[in-house]
């Protein structure tokens, strides 16, 4: 069960709007876009406080951190452009031209390609990580949001608003290969559990389906217009942010019954899970702060 620990400020000179966040579960560096003030805010678990804003990231979307290849991704989703940064030094390594707004980002670490999901022309670019070099473009099905790659049946997969549903992707020759209705509203928050998807709901539902004969699996009903998710491997829990009261909800992974619900803040919809730790981290608009979680 997760239990509150506590919040830590972070900087609010423009105002607090977060979007995507991921950890460094190496160093517990958690990193996470700051959208309103277009930059990406660090926070050291190590030391218990934010130590770096991060420019030059104007409407903030994704952040990724790949673990192999120790490279954090953001992207600016209103100038174009994807950030590499070095999460020991924090500099930023590189800036690259990607599609118009960038915001849900996965990365093939085997490879060393990243893939930014793009909103304005719904095309996924898929890129060298080190240099930025665009090597394929594939155009989607619809509206992409949260996206992932999956490296035991070699495919990205991405979340399609309309028409609702699950589009993959090869990581091979960057084609469709599938495509997975989904008979709820909003495909938004996305999280993978070996070969099992689940897929948060526009419309407040929680569903499951087998990623290998897409056979739907289980629903549940969710608290309110959800955002992202994130599996905890180690306790078989998926946890939701849902913005709208303002909750964190736990579900079994292998029921999808709800266990636990957790008051946040209003409009408090992005969270970043270091599974190495344990530890569940919720960013806080209304507040400005991160709210740390022990799972």
């Amino acid at each position: 069960m997760l239990e509150f620990k506590e919040k830590r400020e972070l900087p609010s000179e423009k105002g607090c709007e977060f979007d995507h966040g991921d950890v460094d579960q190496s160093t517990g560096r958690v990193f996470v876009a700051h959208t309103s003030s277009g930059k990406v805010e660090v926070f050291d678990v190590n030391e218990n406080r934010w130590i770096k804003s991060i420019p030059d990231c104007a409407g903030g979307s994704g952040v990724i951190f790949d673990s192999v290849n120790n490279r954090v991704f953001a992207a600016s989703r209103s100038d174009g452009h994807i950030l590499l940064i070095d999460p020991v030094s924090l500099k930023v390594l590189n800036k690259f031209n990607t599609g118009k707004k960038p915001n849900g980002l996965a990365v093939d670490n085997g490879r060393e390609f990243l893939m930014a999901a793009d909103v304005g022309d719904n095309k996924a670019r898929f890129h060298k990580q080190e240099t930025g070099e665009i090597i394929a473009e594939t155009q989607l099905s619809g509206r992409p949001r949260w996206a992932s790659y999956r490296k035991e049946s070699d495919e990205y997969l991405f979340n399609i608003m309309n028409p609702p549903g699950v589009e993959f992707i090869s990581g091979k020759d960057f084609k469709r290969t599938r495509f997975h209705e989904i008979d709820q509203k909003g495909p938004h928050g996305l999280a993978i559990n070996g070969s099992i998807a689940y897929v948060a709901c526009d419309d407040g539902t929680l569903c499951s389906f087998d990623l290998d004969s897409l056979k739907p699996l289980l629903k549940a009903k969710l608290a309110g217009p959800p955002d992202v998710l994130w599996f905890n491997r180690k306790k078989n829990l998926v946890y939701c942010s849902i913005g709208e009261p303002g909750v964190i909800q736990a579900f079994d992974g292998k029921s999808l019954k709800m266990v636990q619900q957790l008051a946040t803040e209003r409009d408090s919809h992005t969270l970043s899970f270091d599974e190495k730790r344990q530890k569940l981290y919720a960013f806080l608009p209304e507040s400005c702060s991160v709210g740390i979680y022990q799972a």
